[in-house]
């Protein structure tokens, strides 16, 4: 639909679709589903310029509210040394706080962690964070 030679977002105007200045303000407001949100958008590169370094920042700020999928996307970040240096025992950790949490995903990463580190890291591991725990997801 076309208003004036402009095409007209419906989904915006029926407040379905939140735009990128109204999710910005509301994650830098410390709305931890909002900041989760813009880490994904630097992550994929969606409507801004893919970051990695970026997207940690947005997974950081979500993370430090007990968002579990914020917590396993910056893990995975560490597992996978984008944008961040690739660090197995801070993923491990970020892993287990929302495994707690119930995400099975987060579950996984673990298990995956605990096959690629030497026997005495993966006990030390497993020492201060435990294995996880079983759940599901919550976005």
């Amino acid at each position: 639909m076309a208003k004036n030679g402009e095409t007209l977002d419906l989904m915006a105007l029926a407040g379905i679709r939140n735009d990128l200045d109204d999710l910005r303000a509301r994650a830098q407001a410390g709305d931890p589903v909002a900041q989760f949100n813009m880490g994904v958008k630097y992550a994929e590169g969606s409507e801004v310029p893919q970051d990695y370094q970026e997207a940690a920042r947005w997974y950081s700020a979500a993370a430090d509210q007990n968002d579990a999928p914020a917590q396993f996307n910056l893990g995975l970040l560490f597992y996978q040394g984008q944008g961040l240096r690739k660090d197995l025992s801070c993923a491990y950790e970020l892993f287990s706080l929302a495994a707690a949490q119930g995400d099975t995903r987060a579950q996984a990463g673990m298990t995956a962690i605990l096959g690629e580190v030497p026997t005495e890291l993966a006990e030390e591991l497993i020492k201060n964070f435990g294995q996880g725990d079983q759940g599901a997801a919550t976005h």
